[in-house]
This record gives structure tokens, sequence and C-alpha cells, in this order.
């Protein structure tokens, strides 16, 4: 939860990050450089390679200026604090290389754009118009004369444009959608049920004695399923790590005064901070006015006995219902803009030691406690010399070790990673039955590795695999079968299932005993819980208190109105729900019927091109200048 809260820009990132798409994919613009600093330009003369084809650092730098603009445009002041997590480098060589690849693939499908068909598309482009006319091929050359881009390579970029839209439209035309996904696409959006529903605490439905090993091994025996890991690999690698480069080159003390000016204003410029730890006492936006005064009660509660001084760290860990409760409710260090305002303003008012009252967010109510306090300040050049120094080593070193690591991986196709590593004096080492979601022994976050080890069949080689020590190659010398996770691996998680399963067979037989005597009220009496309404729920929406749940959604979308739904298990608790009336408008099909399968043919035409992408870029050689990228990227 509190991961939300501070990822709140991200996630309105990548909202933003569809309108800009819309935009950034019409042209290519002038050159400007972006920063990134001459000793790194001087290591490669390229931005990116796909299959042999060179993508220039002028067009990289470019393709990153107009998302800069852009994102300057639609965050406004909001934009210098989140660029750093927008990743402008990133997205530019991404789309770059994107770009590259379908235009690669449009030219071995044999597409091409004729010298008419480039004329009238550059006629019909609004920017070459006045009054709805084409201004003239006089005033359309002259439009280029004093700029940094010529004519023709503007008409290159556009024909290289042209050839790409005509190569999705062929993809997309072989995308169709039958009258029945229509209607179950307009189902999606417009039936509306109204539901009953109740929510029982596993804990008060189950038996009070705590479960014993022997039952513990007889649920897990009979439940391996549940447990499965998926299949394996095993195999070999070598690392190349840069800091064993890095160790050899020379920066000076210039280069890293001169970093640090550039990063003084960003990194280097702490603005004031808090630790604080939270209690969270969830409730929902939308709940009912006498639940919400309900959690305001419970964290009034737990306010009364934190000051009167409990300690703060175990009312949390019992209590709070955010992830941060483990912790006991720390939060860390944060500065303003991490959280949303509520919680900021709360936090930065409150002296250290300070409790606050109860503040409402979008998440519920949190009772805060503020445990340090420290000012902004400029982090000066002797204290940040060495971090630095050893960086600007490591962006030497990079270029270096992608280009070792990449001829390697060339030199081991065909499962001959051993043997050349051999030849080169190179360490090869075991990476021992990896699984999904695995890290190689002892190599820190090198679970892109073990992601890539999963799509390779024995003796398969990979490319270069980068990771935060440096680059990976990797070769495949077995499968691993599926199997469960040991017992004592899984305990904690069949403890958890078997108490739940536990209290949803409570539950179902309370329920056997009330459908005929009041159904859902008689059982809630019963169960001593609130029994809960709520109207006009659409197919897919999430009902108030609830996290998201397939079975719920289908309970919701298939029960008769007028009956009552098993029990389903989630994470809130023991979830019983019953249909009272539902209204599908079906009379609005007829004349909603054209614009929902277009709707509906468009994301099947992108999902299917986003695949295709996909693929290329699997099966396709592509090299990045990672510290070009990285150097739009830091802040």
């Amino acid at each position: 939860m509190l991961k939300q809260m501070r990822d709140w820009f991200r996630y309105l990132k990548w909202l933003l990050l569809l309108i800009v798409l819309v935009f950034i994919l019409l042209y290519v613009a002038p050159l400007r450089d972006s920063g990134v600093s001459a000793r790194r330009q001087q290591d490669e003369k390229w931005a990116a390679k796909v299959n042999g084809a060179t993508i220039s650092i002028g067009a990289f730098q470019s393709y990153a200026r107009r998302l800069d603009s852009m994102y300057t445009q639609l965050l406004g002041d909001q934009y210098a604090q989140q660029r750093s997590m927008i990743r402008i480098g990133r997205q530019a060589i991404e789309s770059l290389v994107e770009q590259e690849l379908i235009y690669q693939e449009a030219q071995r499908q044999g597409i091409s754009v004729t010298p008419q068909e480039l004329a009238d598309a550059l006629r019909r482009d609004p920017g070459f118009q006045e009054n709805g006319q084409f201004i003239g091929v006089e005033r359309y050359r002259a439009l280029f004369g004093a700029g940094r881009q010529s004519i023709g390579e503007f008409e290159e970029q556009r024909r290289r444009d042209l050839v790409v839209d005509k190569f999705r439209m062929m993809v997309g035309d072989g995308v169709t959608v039958s009258d029945s996904e229509v209607e179950q696409e307009f189902l999606k959006k417009n039936e509306k049920t109204s539901v009953d529903y109740l929510v029982v605490d596993p804990a008060k439905a189950r038996a009070k004695s705590p479960s014993g090993e022997a039952e513990l091994q007889r649920w897990y025996d009979g439940h391996k399923d549940r447990y499965m890991r998926g299949e394996g690999r095993k195999g070999i690698y070598v690392l190349f790590r840069a800091a064993d480069l890095a160790a050899a080159q020379n920066v000076t003390d210039e280069e890293v005064a001169a970093a640090y000016e550039r990063q003084k204003a960003t990194r280097y410029s702490n603005g004031e901070q808090r630790h604080a730890s939270h209690v969270l006492f969830k409730t929902d936006n939308a709940a009912p006015p006498d639940v919400v005064a309900k959690v305001e009660k419970k964290a009034r509660d737990i306010l009364k006995r934190a000051r009167a001084g409990e300690d703060f760290a175990a009312l949390a860990r019992k209590y709070s219902e955010d992830s941060s409760a483990a912790s006991g409710g720390d939060l860390g260090l944060f500065g303003r803009g991490q959280m949303v305002k509520e919680f900021e303003d709360a936090a930065f008012s409150l002296p250290v030691g300070g409790i606050s009252d109860p503040v409402r967010t979008v998440y519920g109510f949190h009772i805060i406690k503020v445990t340090d306090s420290r000012p902004a300040r400029i982090v000066p050049l002797e204290e940040a010399r060495d971090t630095l120094r050893q960086e600007l080593r490591l962006e030497i070193a990079r270029p270096e070790i992608l280009k070792r690591s990449t001829a390697f991986a060339r030199a081991a196709a065909g499962g001959k990673l051993e043997a050349v590593a051999n030849s080169q004096g190179l360490s090869v080492q075991q990476t021992g039955d990896v699984r999904p979601g695995d890290a190689l022994p002892g190599v820190i976050a090198s679970q892109p590795v073990v992601e890539r080890m999963l799509g390779l069949t024995p003796g398969g080689v990979s490319d270069a695999i980068p990771i935060p020590s440096g680059q990976v190659v990797v070769q495949v010398t077995g499968t691993v079968p599926p199997a469960p996770r040991p017992f004592q691996e899984a305990r904690a998680q069949v403890q958890k299932d078997l108490e739940e399963d536990s209290a949803r067979q409570a539950v179902s037989g309370a329920l056997r005993s009330a459908r005929g005597s009041g159904g859902l009220r008689t059982l809630a009496r019963a169960l001593k819980v609130d029994l809960k309404s709520q109207s006009d729920v659409a197919r897919g929406a999430v009902l108030p208190g609830l996290p998201p749940d397939p079975a719920i959604e289908k309970q919701i979308a298939t029960l008769s109105p007028g009956s009552i739904g098993d029990p389903i298990t989630t994470s809130a608790g023991v979830v019983v729900l019953s249909v009272k009336e539902r209204r599908d408008h079906r009379e609005e099909l007829s004349s909603q019927r054209d614009s929902v399968s277009d709707g509906l043919l468009r994301q099947r035409q992108d999902r299917l091109y986003r695949a295709l992408v996909k693929r290329l870029r699997e099966h396709s050689q592509v090299q990045l200048n990672q510290p070009l990228v990285d150097s739009l990227d830091r802040v």
C-alpha cells in the first residue's frame, strides 16, 4: 500500500505515456546534444544497432528531446521531480528500436512506398497546408532552408514512417471479431448488477485450536499441486564484471568535479525529509458513512493507546493493514512529493516524537509518528567524490564490458560456452537448478538471467544479459522437472491455506442452515457481521472493501437474481454474496454494435502488433549504447 503512495506519479506516467506515444511516432525532429559527456560519446558513435542497422546518436537525442518537451508540457513543474522515474532515455531508445524492427520486417515482407505515395502524403499533411490546401513546392522547400534537417532527411524519415504504417495496416487487416464477442464486450461495459454481500474474518469463523504439524503435513500432502514450481533449467555461465575493468580506468579530479556540478541541483540537493512510522486502517472511498465511522473509531482507539505510551511499533505490527506492519510501520526517510498530500502535510507539520490525529487519505485512516527530521542540505563534493569517481569509472568500463560479452556470446553460440571461455581464460560457473523467480546463486538481481534461461532449450546460449554488476552469458545444459516446494519452505502458506479452508467450510455450514430461513440476512446475524449492499455493479468492478477476484466477478455475472453463491476465500476474508437484480440494457446493443466492434477490433489489433514486436525483438540482434541511454536517465 505504501509503495502505491510513493509511486503515485509513476502510475500517472504510464497513463500519460499512452498520450505521448500518439505524438512521438509522427516525425523524427532535428538534432541536439542532450548532455552526454564527450568522453562517453567517443566510446561509441551510435545509440543502438538492430540486426546490423545503426540508430545514430543524433536520432536518439532528437527523439529524447521531443519526449522531454512533451512531458514538460504535460506535467509542468512536476516533471523536474519525476524525470528520473520517467526515464526519457529508455523510452526513446526502445521506441526507436521498435520502429527499426518493424521497418526491417516490412521490407522483408516486400512492403514499399512509391514516390507518388510519399508526395500525396506530404500534400495531405496539415503541417504543409494553408486553408486546407497544400502550400506549394517552393514554400515547402523553403521551410528546410535554415533548419538543421535537410529536406532529403525529412522525406526519407517520412517514407519509412509510411512503410511502417502500411505494415501495421496489413497486420490489423487479419483481425476480426464475432457478433458474440461484440455482445460479451457490450455486456461487460453496460450490464449492471445489484448485490448483497458479507465478509467474514477467517480467524472468527474457524476452529479456535491452532493446526498441529501432523494436520499441516496432511494438508500439504493432499494439496501439493498448490505449491508446485514450474519446470526449471540448469546450466553454466560467465559473468563479465564491470567493476573488474573499472578499477583500471583513470578518472581525474576535474572530471569528478564536473560530474558533481552537473548533478548538484538535483541529485545532491536534498530537500527537508522526515522519518516516520504509521498505522493504517483501510477504508474504501466509496464506503458508506457508518462503515467509515467504525474504521475511524478504531483508529482513534489505537491513537489513545499510542499517546498513552504504548510501543508504537508493536501497535503497528498488530493493527496496521499496510505492508509496512511487519517492520513496525516504519516508512523510512521520505521527502516532499513522495506521499499523498494529506499524509505529507501531516508528517511535515509534526515535531520529532509527535503522533498525529487520524489522517484520512484514499487508502484509509493513518496514525503517523515522526521519529526523525532532517533539514534541507546540499551534499558537498568531498562527501560525494568517491562514489562519483567509481560511477565514472563504471561508465567508461560498461561499453567495453558490453562489447566483450556480446562478442563472447556470438563465439559461444551452438553450445560452445565452456570451450570458448576456457580458450579466453574466463571463469565458468554453475547455475544449479533454477526455476521461475529464482536468481543465480550469490549474484544479486540476476533474475533476468534465469528468466532468459527458461526460454532456452538445452544447448542454447543466451545473448549478453545486463545485470547491475555487469553482463552475463549463460548456456542451458538441462531441464529441471516441475516439483512442489519442500514442506518447510511452504509451511507458512500451508498454514494460511488450511486456516482459510477451515473458515470457508465453517461459513458453508452456516450458509446451509440459513438458505431456507431468511438467506443472507439470517447468515449475517448468525455470524455477527454486517450485511452490505452495492447497486449498479459493472462487470469486472470491485466491490467496496474487497480485492479484485475472478470468482467474485463470475458469481456477480452468472448468479440468478435471488440466489446465493458459495463462499469465496479472499485476502479480505470469506465472502458470501447474492444477486438482487441484474439489468443488461440489451435493447441498446443494436445502436452501439458498430462502436463496440470498432473498439474491440482496435484492442486486438494492438495486442497482435505488440506480440509481433516482442517476437521480432526476441529473434533479433539488438545492441544498445547503454552509457549513452543512462546519461539521460541519471539525475
